[in-house]
């Protein structure tokens, strides 16, 4: 079942939506991919749209694929999160950062699945996760920057706008689902943060229970 686009290439460019905190998160995608990875490998980025993710992980050094179902966006491989066109085993790693939330809920199992089959270790997916609230940002000589987002989510029906079947934290979509549906599929979660500054999403970090 092949997902219908629901964006035009242009819309990465826009500058509404490369902002401060969505090009900050992209490092985050990178980073934490590499902190999986820091020997190198043989990454999977489904939905690479800017493109800011794959160029910081060439820079480092590592080999990406992307893929997405639209051509105008120029991926490597064309295809469906849900029916991945690679063999069992493919990758060390694989990324799929605010993909899932374009598909129905009903599908996100299925698509995980894909996900954990493809990859010989890692999966990494960031979901929206909206949040009310405050970011702080501590800067400190030779440390990395910490950060601390605290808030509220917000607990309400999800509306379909056209782009997003459903969002974590809201109405339907607690944490305790996406959690369960990872158990099923063999994974196990190792970590899960949401990156400050950022109070929109949210960082699920995973390796298969039986790694090759």
């Amino acid at each position: 079942m092949q997902a219908g686009l629901q964006v035009k290439p242009n819309h990465y460019r826009n500058r509404s939506y490369l902002n401060l905190i969505r090009v900050l998160t992209h490092w985050y995608q990178a980073s934490t991919v590499a902190e999986c990875c820091p020997n190198g490998g043989r990454i999977l980025e489904i939905g690479p749209g800017s493109g800011h993710t794959t160029w910081l992980l060439g820079k480092w050094g590592y080999e990406t694929v992307t893929l997405d179902i639209d051509p105008e966006l120029g991926p490597d491989a064309l295809g469906d999160v849900r029916n991945l066109p690679f063999d069992r085993g493919t990758f060390d790693c694989v990324l799929a950062a605010e993909v899932l939330e374009h598909i129905p809920f009903a599908d996100f199992g299925r698509a995980l699945s894909e996900l954990a089959r493809v990859t010989r270790r890692y999966v990494i997916i960031t979901l929206p996760a909206p949040l009310v609230g405050i970011s702080l940002l501590l800067n400190l000589p030779k440390i990395r920057p910490l950060g601390l987002s605290v808030g509220f989510p917000y607990w309400k029906r999800h509306d379909f706008g056209g782009e997003h079947y459903w969002e974590l934290g809201k109405k339907g979509y607690a944490k305790w689902r996406v959690r369960r549906h990872i158990r099923k599929t063999g994974l196990r979660i190792r970590r899960e943060f949401r990156p400050a500054p950022s109070l929109y999403c949210y960082f699920f970090v995973m390796e298969l229970e039986q790694a090759t």
